[in-house]
């Protein structure tokens, strides 16, 4: 009597999970809808490159003795780690703290993504890009522990440089690319 009910629950809960279940994407939907995900939003979002009225900070007050630099954007969601030795800068925030939309994550990835977004000094032999999102098994650095970078200032380390407009950070290299981060933006130039 056990293996009968056994084998009518385990039929029942196929049945349950498969109408769960939905229909793959037409490729032409799915195109539209992945581009569409991959957008920078709201461009006006993005701190414009800080201008002269920005406060440079002395890079030794984020120095966590490790050739890298970590570093609070003012009181918002988003860190920086920069690494002096490597020659970028990390920034990140939790996947709570993103209020934007959610970023497509390549078939490449199995972490998360579209929380950490990289900058390099100059580009990478390798052929990747020099700024954008990567694919984190869990986060950098933490970010409880980091000091503030406050609205209106910056911290130079090797050839990039950060600052803080409002809670978002920018960090660009010398190169003109950039990226920046927030709870409501993101971004990447290359």
């Amino acid at each position: 009597m056990r293996k009968i009910f056994g084998v009518v629950g385990a039929l029942a809960l196929v049945i349950a999970l498969s109408g769960c279940a939905t229909d793959s994407p037409s490729p032409s939907s799915s195109t539209s809808n992945s581009s569409s995900a991959n957008q920078t939003p709201d461009a006006s979002l993005i701190p414009p490159a800080p201008g002269k009225d920005v406060k440079a900070v002395d890079a030794s007050l984020y120095d966590t003795g490790y050739s890298e630099y970590l570093f609070r954007a003012g009181t918002g969601p988003a860190w920086c780690t920069i690494n002096a030795d490597q020659k970028w800068v990390l920034c990140e925030q939790n996947e709570a703290s993103a209020q934007y939309k959610p970023v497509t994550v390549p078939s490449s990835c199995d972490g998360s993504y579209g929380y950490q977004i990289k900058l390099w000094e100059s580009t990478p032999t390798d052929g990747t890009d020099t700024a954008g999102f990567v694919c984190a098994s869990g986060l950098y650095n933490d970010g409880s522990v980091a000091p503030a970078l406050n609205s209106g200032e910056k911290v130079t380390v090797g050839q990039i440089t950060c600052y803080v407009a409002d809670t978002v950070v920018r960090c660009d290299n010398q190169n003109g690319q950039y990226i920046a981060l927030g709870a409501q933006v993101w971004a990447a130039k290359n």
